[in-house]
């Protein structure tokens, strides 16, 4: 296999870096509450009452260990798919909010920073961590880290 041009592998550790700290660090502030999380999952009025817990158990973890995967290198490829997916669904429930016109808070870093209102800026944030995400996956894995 051949070697990844120097800007992809460049764009590709900023991508590395940027998703995968952020989901890290979003992940392990929700862990930190999982009670204000299901809160959070409740006030986009999106899902029934019995999936909020779980929710709020699931995602935090998942955003971690993709973001860590991500971060290290380790599946790196299969890291950013899951982050990537994650944040494809969070674009379609923010798209969702707007929609139908609720107010409410992200809750996307948990309690850790000042929430964003849901709305055209948090959702032009995301496709910009998208693109993260898609820099990340970009250059090709190392044979050793398969």
């Amino acid at each position: 296999m051949s070697e990844a041009p120097k800007w992809m592998t460049i764009v590709g550790w900023l991508g590395r870096l940027v998703a995968g700290g952020v989901f890290v660090f979003a992940g392990v502030q929700k862990l930190l509450d999982p009670a204000a999380f299901a809160q959070d999952i409740a006030n986009y009025q999106a899902f029934p009452y019995w999936t909020w817990n779980l929710a709020a158990g699931i995602v935090p973890v998942t955003e971690i260990l993709a973001g860590l995967a991500v971060l290290i290198g380790f599946k790196r490829r299969a890291g950013a798919i899951v982050l990537g997916s994650l944040t494809v669904a969070f674009i379609g429930l923010i798209l969702s909010v707007i929609v139908r016109g609720i107010d409410l808070n992200c809750g996307c870093f948990g309690e850790a920073v000042e929430a964003s209102t849901v709305g055209w800026p948090l959702l032009l944030r995301d496709v910009g961590l998208l693109l993260a995400i898609v820099a990340a996956y970009l250059p090709p894995e190392r044979p050793d880290s398969q």
